[in-house]
């Protein structure tokens, strides 16, 4: 029965490569952003939403952010997963990604995921200018009680 479950645990394997792939798209994606931008920024022509280079700069770098969060994921499931405890497979990865259980995978996820919203958040408010609206300080909003409630639990837990 514990053999049986222990394959199962190789599925984590699949999921890990599916996170890359996502990572890989997103990195794609966040190059041609970038590749746009530039190409807009080199014009001598920009009107309109098109010729706004600053706007799909700030695109480009929460995309390639999530590229990040998502490599942080495949990383920390694979780690996570499907390492053997004591067998050294861990000692390839930076400090900050040896993840020991669930919980510190959240954390560090956690983590990435209010960077990427930190620049997410820019990104509408640099896209709403020069006319911002009361909507676009929802997100900061939400990044603020995602950040007092991730302060609070990374307290509770050092108390622990």
């Amino acid at each position: 029965m514990f053999r049986s479950l222990l394959r199962i645990r190789y599925l984590a394997a699949v999921v890990a490569l599916v996170f890359a792939v996502h990572a890989a798209g997103f990195l794609a994606l966040g190059l041609m952003r970038a590749y746009h931008a530039y190409a807009l920024l080199t014009k001598s022509d920009r009107s309109g939403e098109e010729g706004r280079p600053g706007v799909h700069f700030a695109e480009s770098v929460d995309a390639l952010l999530f590229s990040l969060v998502m490599l942080v994921l495949a990383l920390g499931t694979a780690s996570l997963f499907l390492t053997r405890p004591g067998a050294g497979d861990e000692q390839n990865l930076p400090e900050w990604m040896r993840v020991k259980s669930l919980t510190e995978l959240k954390l560090l996820l956690w983590e990435a995921i209010l960077a990427t919203l930190v620049v997410t958040s820019a990104t509408s408010i640099i896209g709403a200018l020069p006319h911002p609206e009361w909507k676009h300080l929802m997100l900061p909003v939400v990044i603020l009680a995602l950040s007092i409630s991730y302060f609070l639990l990374k307290r509770t837990e050092t108390k622990h």
